[in-house]
């Protein structure tokens, strides 16, 4: 069974970028074996596109198999500069935790001068029950992360989001514009994540 996500009714260019983001996210936490849900594009016919992901079942702490794979997540979110983890985005299949809601991601929804306030400190609000072991485990994903490439994720993921004509005021110079924005984010947040975790 999907769950259908809906783009906003919103002619604001953060419309294709929290897309955008939502599927960046997915595909690079699949690349990298983390408990993120899956999500893709799909053409709905005249209703347009839409994000499709798997339906999660909501949170039984007590049957949570993979806390140890959630922990490991923190970093990786860090990096991704998701201010709006928390515990409400972790969801449930088979006895398996997954994170889900990526669209706060990047610059998506943030204003530049945000960026800048936030871009030096930890963002995440909840701790995926991360112990000591997970975050050293979750760091050294990090720093295996190659930016060229995880670049041309992200151009991928904004490319599809244009093609689809999901956002009007969302054209060629602003895929530019922002994706040069999110590939400085991401790496700085490779280099700075670490410290968090020392």
């Amino acid at each position: 069974m999907k769950y259908i996500k809906r783009p906003k009714r919103e002619k604001d260019v953060h419309v294709a970028l929290e897309i955008s983001a939502e599927l960046f996210s997915s595909e690079l936490g699949k690349q990298l074996g983390l408990p993120i849900n899956e999500v893709e594009l799909v053409d709905l016919g005249n209703e347009g596109f839409a994000l499709s992901m798997d339906h999660l079942d909501e949170l039984k702490e007590q049957d949570i198999k993979n806390y140890f794979d959630l922990g490991k997540t923190l970093p990786f979110e860090e990096f991704l500069l998701n201010v709006d983890l928390k515990r409400e985005h972790v969801m449930m299949r088979d006895g398996k935790g997954y994170i889900i809601d990526h669209g706060h991601s990047l610059d998506a929804w943030k204003p530049l001068y945000y960026v800048e306030q936030i871009i030096q400190s930890p963002v995440t609000r909840f701790d995926l029950w991360a112990t000591d072991d997970a975050l050293k485990e979750g760091v050294e994903i990090i720093k295996t992360i190659e930016i060229e490439e995880v670049t041309r994720t992200l151009r991928k993921s904004m490319e599809s989001v244009l093609d689809a004509k999901i956002c009007a005021v969302f054209n060629k110079q602003a895929l530019e514009d922002h994706l040069s924005i999110s590939k400085k984010i991401l790496k700085h947040r490779k280099m700075i994540v670490p410290r968090f975790y020392g």
